[in-house]
């Protein structure tokens, strides 16, 4: 696929993805797992993950988060609350006390519980439409993981998660767009420069 404006890829990605069957998006997020294990976690003391909403057929990054626990118990998981009047994030470390529910845009988020500074985080999984082969990507438009990620230590590793490989080029992309050094897809890992 060639080069695709911000606007064109969020269109085309969500149409392709609400296109996926169900049975698709199950073995496509096992597939998806599969590649997230082979992650080198060696040096990885707080990891941020989203929690998908099921509903628009986002990656089920519970799948993630279970494997996570069971194989890597010494890796703190960081759950966002986000404010949806300054479209930014506080960070809550995610254990089986935290209370959970969905905000209005239908994202499930922690109801309080320990907070923690978005410096401290040393991965984030970063939740996707698209990407393009420089790492550049594409979400639901709102800015809220570019704020974020623009406040993390400066080697934070920042993982996209996406159902489909990477486009050529995203065109028309803006000064504080942050990168990818990695995205993940049901295929292969792809490495960023």
């Amino acid at each position: 696929m060639d080069s695709m404006s911000k606007s064109e890829v969020r269109k085309h990605f969500l149409n392709l993805r609400q296109a996926l069957t169900t049975k698709e998006v199950e073995k496509m997020d096992l597939e998806l797992l599969k590649q997230f294990q082979q992650v080198d976690l060696q040096d990885v003391e707080q990891l941020h993950l989203f929690l998908p909403i099921l509903s628009k057929k986002e990656i089920n990054t519970y799948l993630i988060a279970n494997w996570l626990r069971e194989k890597h118990p010494e890796v703190q998981l960081i759950l966002s609350k986000s404010n949806l009047e300054t479209h930014s994030l506080s960070h809550y470390i995610w254990d089986e006390n935290t209370q959970l529910a969905e905000n209005r845009w239908g994202i499930t988020e922690p109801q309080g519980g320990k907070e923690i500074n978005a410096r401290e985080i040393d991965l984030v999984l970063v939740p996707l439409l698209a990407c393009d082969k420089q790492g550049h990507r594409v979400g639901y438009g709102k800015g809220f993981y570019d704020r974020f990620l623009a406040q993390c230590k400066p080697n934070v590793r920042k993982v996209g998660l996406s159902f489909f490989e990477p486009i050529d080029e995203i065109i028309e992309l803006n000064s504080h767009d942050i990168p990818l050094d990695t995205c993940i897809t049901p295929q292969k890992i792809w490495k960023f420069a």
